[in-house]
């Protein structure tokens, strides 16, 4: 039962409000009684409870006739206020559940907003036109501390170490490949392996970013041997470098799709196979909005989808990486 806050010395149920409002509309209790969907009776203790706890009349009552007292002219209006902001908030909350209306934040990092957002997002809107999404682009650390601080109710990014008040449900296996020039004499190798790559110009991702750290896990002193006179600090940089056959580098599969201008091939390398794991993070243990859970949804469908295709449009054999 709906309690409206109004003080006195008992509680005011907002169904003895609406039972006012209506038969002050109406004109008499029959026609409220139907209205409402209940006995005259029933209706009758209503307006006398909230009489009561208001002291004061606010209905005069002949044998004829119903009509509104001074003192329920007076309420009428406040009354009907509340009853309206009630089946408003009822709707509103409604609209939320059923993924009408509402707003919903989600953080990614760099990659994701350059490659796979658009069809994210441009999938979520044909289903949910009248959501809206706060999107916020930054590295996968800075996207995971957002949903920690509650600024962001998902993100896609890489998970690293991860943090225990953090769930991550893992989608996309973000391989590392070749990338050079369509003109460059790697490019037309099918296989490549890591010390294939020794005699070329090896573009390098500047020192502590996370490509860097985690080629450096993986390769060790392997790394060291892949020698070049270039480095940079972004992939769009490394990218255009690449595109005027300044070098080779190697690159998630999905970076690759930051530039579809350049006269790029990508190469799968092996020995050892590096990859970078993509996937949702949200907070543990708490639950997600209706939208925030239909965007969990498509994101879901659109990075396990894309991230098979992406392979098959640049000639990559997935499994062979």
């Amino acid at each position: 039962m709906i309690f409206v806050n109004i003080s006195g010395p008992m509680q005011i149920k907002l169904d003895d409000v609406q039972a006012f409002v209506v038969i002050a509309n109406m004109g008499g209790f029959a026609r409220a009684a139907e209205e409402l969907g209940i006995t005259q009776s029933a209706l009758s203790r209503r307006i006398k409870k909230l009489e009561e706890a208001l002291g004061a009349r606010l209905l005069d009552r002949t044998t004829r006739q119903v009509s509104v007292s001074l003192v329920g002219e007076e309420f009428l209006p406040e009354a009907e206020r509340i009853v309206a902001e009630f089946n408003q908030s009822i709707s509103d909350i409604r609209e939320l559940i059923q993924v009408r209306t509402g707003t919903v934040a989600m953080s990614t990092n760099m990659t994701v907003a350059d490659t796979l957002l658009p069809e994210i997002m441009a999938q979520f809107r044909q289903a949910n036109p009248r959501v809206r999404v706060r999107v916020t682009e930054s590295s996968s650390p800075a996207a995971l501390e957002r949903v920690l601080r509650r600024e962001s109710e998902l993100a896609i990014a890489q998970f690293g170490e991860g943090h225990p008040d953090l769930e991550y449900e893992p989608l996309f296996d973000d391989r590392f490949v070749l990338v050079c020039h369509r003109d460059h004499p790697l490019a037309r190798e099918s296989l490549l392996r890591w010390k294939d790559l020794q005699p070329h110009n090896f573009i390098r991702m500047r020192a502590g970013s996370g490509t860097t750290n985690l080629l450096q896990r993986k390769l060790g002193d392997r790394l060291r041997v892949l020698s070049g006179d270039l480095e940079v600090g972004h992939f769009n940089a490394l990218l255009a470098l690449v595109g005027r056959n300044l070098g080779v580098s190697a690159i998630p599969t999905l970076v690759q799709y930051k530039r579809t201008d350049l006269d790029l091939v990508a190469r799968p390398i092996r020995d050892p196979v590096i990859s970078r794991d993509l996937g949702i993070i949200k907070e543990r243990g708490r639950s997600l909005s209706p939208a925030g859970e239909a965007l969990r949804k498509v994101c879901r469908e659109v990075l396990t989808q894309s991230a098979s295709s992406s392979f098959a449009r640049k000639g990559i054999d997935k499994d062979s990486c």
